[in-house]
């Protein structure tokens, strides 16, 4: 059965009159009367009575009519569908955000979605050493993560810059300066979460000591400064946090923070936006466009 035949089948339907439902169909009536014989033939069963005076629906053609009705409907509902997926207007892009991320990928996200409601947006917090391997395993499409990127099986593209900060508990004797030196916190204890979290991050951490000379005192590990364990061991002034800006809120469940620049020429990272080197979908090459223009439009090239 195909469905220029139930549309046939509509038109007379409509009509019971084969010559004006092929004058509506813009047909001769001879093959429209083959037509709706030939959609008979393939239903085996009758689908009008006719006679030389009227066209009447059989009980089976009644009982066709309804079904035959909803599934053009439903036709011109696939066809759209399939239209806006082929322009990326729809289907589903899952997302790896890194720690800290959530702010500024979230307004490119949600600017995404009002142009693209049709679009299913899934967001999983996932670290940045993690990210390169769910991608290339097809578990999430796009990722927004720190560096290392597998840019031998993965693309991207630089988002921004994160600058670092110093995260001290609001008594400390440094928290109201405008901004710090790394010499001035040399002597700090340090938190310092675990390297599978962030590999390039970390090492951007401790690299920072080694290019200027230093020794970080470790305070402990496996903990971070937006989580309530490290928040805490902060805030008691048991330890300070140096690193990426975006990871510290000043409130971690009720935990005051204060967060000052850490003012040395590289104390920054990179920020990638990532996704697989054949990827074909259409919903998220839209949503990779998206961030492009948003971020451009904002001209964001650091974030402190």
């Amino acid at each position: 059965m195909e469905l220029r035949h139930v549309r046939y089948f509509l038109a007379v339907a409509e009509y019971l009159n084969f010559s004006k439902a092929a004058q509506q169909l813009h047909i001769a009536q001879p093959p429209l009367s083959r037509q709706i014989r030939q959609l008979e033939d393939d239903l085996g069963v009758a689908l009008f009575v006719r006679n030389k005076r009227h066209v009447e629906l059989t009980k089976a053609g009644q009982v066709f009519l309804t079904e035959a009705r909803k599934l053009v409907v439903q036709a011109g509902h696939a066809t759209e569908a399939a239209r806006h997926a082929q322009k990326g207007e729809s289907g589903v892009v899952r997302i790896g955000i890194a720690s800290g991320m959530g702010g500024l990928v979230g307004k490119a996200v949600a600017e995404h979605c009002r142009r693209f409601p049709a679009v299913n947006i899934e967001c999983k917090d996932v670290f940045s050493s993690v990210q390169n391997e769910l991608l290339r395993k097809d578990e999430i499409d796009v990722g927004f993560l720190r560096p290392p990127v597998d840019q031998v099986n993965l693309d991207c593209e630089l988002l921004f810059e994160e600058e670092f900060v110093v995260v001290l508990p609001p008594a400390h004797r440094l928290a109201r300066r405008k901004s710090l030196r790394l010499k001035d916190v040399a002597d700090e204890p340090l938190i310092m979460f675990d390297r599978s979290f962030s590999s390039g991050l970390y090492d951007k951490i401790l690299g920072l000591y080694s290019r200027h000379g230093l020794t970080p005192h470790f305070a402990v590990t496996h903990v971070e400064p937006h989580e309530e364990a490290g928040a805490i061991m902060v805030a008691s002034g048991k330890a300070v946090f140096v690193g990426a800006g975006a990871i510290v809120t000043r409130s971690v469940a009720g935990v005051e923070l204060v967060s000052v620049p850490l003012n040395e020429a590289d104390a920054r990272i990179e920020v990638y936006m990532s996704w697989r080197k054949d990827e074909g979908s259409p919903a998220v090459l839209s949503l990779l466009d998206s961030v492009r223009r948003i971020f451009r439009k904002s001209g964001t090239k650091r974030i402190a």
